[in-house]
Order: C-alpha cells, then sequence, then structure tokens
C-alpha cells in the first residue's frame, strides 16, 4: 500500500513540473521582453536617431521595436523635425517590417517640440492571446505662447493601430494653468475593454506637462 501510494505522489509531482515546464515555454507567450537602446541590424534602414527600443518574443516570432527623432532642421525663420516608430520581425525568411509610424513638425517659425516621452514604451499583452501589444508617448507642438503641448499615444496588436489624441494639463509653479484633453480613436470600439483601460491609465501617468521641474 505504501509504494503504491509512494507510487502515485511521484506521478503526480512529475506530471505538475511537466504542466508548469509546458505552461512556461509555451509558443503563444509573451516572453524575453528587454527595454534599452542596443544596436540596430545594418540590414534594417531607419531615419532619425533611436530614442527609445525594445525587444520580445511572441507568437509571430522575435520582435524588434524603436523609436527615432531627427535633429531639428532650420530653414530661414522655420524648423522642422520628425519622429518614426518601426516594428520590425524577424522570422525564418528574415527581418519584415510590420509596421511604421511617422509623424512631423514642420516649417514652425515659433517654438518647436516634437518628442518621445521617456519611459512611455510598453510591451502588454493584455488579451493573453500569445501577440504582444506594445504601446508609445510622444508630444509635438508649435507655439510662440505658454499652452499645452499636444499629446499622441499610439498602440498596435500586429497591424491594428489603436490611438489617443489630446493635449496636455500644464502645471505652472504648482498650480493647474491650463487643463489639458484627451480623445479617444474610433478603433478602439473594436478592441478588447482591457485595451482602451490601459491607454488611459498610460495617458494619466504621463499626461502632465510641468515647465522648470
Amino acid at each position: 500500500m505504501k509504494n503504491i501510494l509512494l507510487l502515485a505522489a511521484i506521478l503526480f509531482i512529475l506530471f505538475y513540473r511537466e504542466s508548469k515546464t509546458s505552461e512556461s515555454t509555451s509558443p503563444g507567450d509573451v516572453k524575453n521582453v528587454e527595454y534599452g537602446i542596443r544596436e540596430i541590424p545594418s540590414v534594417i534602414s531607419y531615419t532619425g536617431s533611436p530614442v527609445a527600443m525594445v525587444t520580445w518574443e511572441d507568437n509571430s516570432g522575435k520582435n524588434l521595436l524603436f523609436v527615432t527623432v531627427t535633429e531639428e532642421i532650420s530653414k530661414g525663420d522655420t524648423r522642422s523635425k520628425e519622429l518614426f516608430g518601426y516594428h520590425i520581425i524577424t522570422d525564418g525568411s528574415g527581418n519584415r517590417q510590420l509596421w511604421k509610424i511617422y509623424d512631423f513638425v514642420k516649417d514652425c517659425e515659433v517654438d518647436l517640440t516634437l518628442a518621445y516621452i521617456d519611459g512611455s514604451l510598453s510591451i502588454t499583452d493584455l488579451d493573453n492571446n500569445g501577440t504582444g501589444e506594445s504601446s508609445l508617448m510622444y508630444r509635438m507642438s508649435c507655439k510662440g505662447d505658454v499652452s499645452s503641448d499636444g499629446l499622441k499615444l499610439i498602440m498596435h496588436e500586429g497591424e491594428k493601430k489603436y490611438a489617443l489624441r489630446g493635449s496636455m494639463d500644464l502645471v505652472m509653479n504648482g498650480k493647474d494653468f491650463q487643463k489639458g484633453s484627451m480623445k479617444v480613436d474610433p478603433s478602439f470600439n473594436s478592441a478588447p475593454d482591457e485595451f482602451l483601460e490601459f491607454a488611459k491609465e498610460q495617458w494619466d501617468k504621463y499626461k502632465t506637462e510641468k515647465p522648470g521641474e
């Protein structure tokens, strides 16, 4: 009887370990997420200088996402600047660009701002389907007064794009100076509820502008 119980216990432990190992190494998992700027393979073409980067693995293969900005270019009394985002998938056939973001401020005659929001690049799997969602935020403006910068959040799952657009809350000397705004793109109507919830959390986290602090 003791031998039977011992054998049953051993089989249970082996089964449990196998199940946990299988779960942790499932091909559909989003795993090996690593943030930080590293060298971009020379075969990948891009414009500007990298300001944010992340790599991860999911059921699409190995993923590389990076954000770049160009130097401010002056032309007479105007200035221009560009921002790009690239999502590259590496599979058995080589590197494949899944999507590209392009935004800009051009021919600005006053103060120009176009900048990635530090720390906003994020990889999630909110719907647990094994495909990572990416999200990032940046600010932009061309203004000659004290007012809020525009703010954008761009989110992707695969090639599907979702967005929040609006302006930042402006706080001056510890006091609310200008209230920002946020508009939800209709693309979120067809997304899981968790996508918009997360996007709004990110927006609230990074929406406040405090000049001089």
